[in-house]
């Protein structure tokens, strides 16, 4: 009798500890439903979800097909190849002209449609601009992105395309390298953000997913406990920041990976623009005023600073380049606080401005290049 007492009592326990799980599974599940921040993110920790896949070494890009969607209703869309804009031929066309745009979040176009961003609008205006150029844009930049992971996406992507022109506009994301003493390259371990996750795919592309990648991508209940912990690290993360001495180190660091990016382009036969992202820094912050995003370091005066100092050293880069007889030159972007969104990201409106800029500064290399400078060609030959 006691026998069957104890079976029934284990048997009453499990039932309703699977009950219990069972209801929080539906309370998990409703609440991310809800609308709010905290439920977004819990339900978009589906590894089978991600956004971005592991490619070369140790490289991220954007997963085919997969849509990013914005605070503000606006959405990216991921194409086929793996970035966002037109789908082009590897092998380039006879007589098309192709510009690559290297960077992070403000060059991929954070915050805006398809139609808004920086290679949108340059699709859109180079071939008013220059009658019979055939032009390709293609926007091979992402968020996060270092000028280590700009090396990484043209060493593995952008030298197959062989492009005319290559646009690195970057010098936003390597701020947040400056909170590391003594920084070794390339790449430094510490710089890679999101590395443990995409070694976890390619671990799981070549053995299957694993246990835990399953019950994730099951069960929203078994979402909520990594969901807390990255809160956590995000808060420590940033008062480490907070705390952190700029380091002197991260421009050095900036400068090789960008030499380094310079020379795969080149090599391409390309020429080549070092663009230095515009920032908001110093008409939106007070310069004593807290972070807010993960790449600030201390606070907003010392983080516009240092972004001076990496764009300081993109000019003395593209200097020294073209005294070496190279095709390198350098542009930097002063807009207004209205075309920003927040201190680094741009509206629809300024990524027209950088995109003018650009545009500009191109103009000697389309001129030669309609001219048949380079080996005689001629840019959209008659049908």
């Amino acid at each position: 009798m006691r026998g069957r007492e104890l079976t029934l009592r284990v048997l009453s326990i499990v039932l309703g500890l699977v009950l219990a799980t069972l209801l929080a599974e539906v309370i998990a599940r409703g609440y991310t439903q809800l609308g709010t921040e905290a439920g977004r993110r819990i339900a978009s920790r589906d590894p089978w979800a991600v956004l971005y896949e592991p490619f070369g070494e140790f490289g991220y890009r954007e997963s085919p097909g997969k849509i990013e969607r914005y605070y503000n209703g606006t959405h990216a869309v991921f194409n086929a190849m793996g970035f966002r804009g037109p789908l082009v031929r590897v092998e380039k066309p006879a007589g098309t002209y192709r510009i690559v745009l290297l960077g992070g979040s403000t060059t991929f176009g954070y915050g805006v449609n398809d139609d808004e961003t920086i290679d949108a609008h340059m699709r859109r205006r180079l071939p008013t601009q220059f009658s019979g150029v055939c032009v390709e844009v293609v926007n091979l930049a992402l968020g996060g992105y270092d000028s280590y992971q700009d090396y990484e996406r043209m060493r593995v992507d952008g030298t197959r395309l062989a492009p005319d022109l290559v646009v690195i506009n970057s010098g936003i994301n390597d701020v947040r390298n400056a909170q590391y003493p003594d920084l070794t390259y390339p790449p430094d371990p510490r710089t890679l953000i999101w590395e443990h996750a995409m070694r976890r795919m390619r671990e799981e592309s070549k053995h299957g997913p694993s246990l835990w990648t399953l019950a994730l991508h099951y069960s929203y209940l078994t979402r909520v406990p990594p969901y807390a912990l990255e809160l956590w690290r995000q808060r420590r993360g940033l008062h480490a920041i907070t705390v952190a001495e700029a380091h002197g180190s991260a421009v050095d660091y900036f400068e090789v990976n960008v030499v380094r990016t310079i020379e795969l382009a080149l090599k391409t036969g390309a020429a080549v623009i070092l663009s230095t992202p515009p920032s908001a820094l110093s008409t939106r912050n007070k310069p004593s005023d807290p972070p807010e995003k993960s790449y600030w370091i201390k606070d907003a005066g010392t983080t516009e600073e240092y972004r001076r100092r990496l764009g300081a050293r993109m000019g003395e880069i593209a200097r020294r380049q073209s005294r070496a007889g190279q095709r390198v030159s350098h542009v930097s972007h002063s807009l207004p606080p209205e075309q920003f969104l927040d201190d680094a990201h741009l509206t629809s409106v300024g990524n027209e401005s950088v995109a003018r800029n650009l545009m500009e500064a191109a103009t000697p290399y389309l001129r030669a290049a309609l001219q048949g400078t380079r080996g005689g060609e001629v840019l959209c030959p008659p049908s």
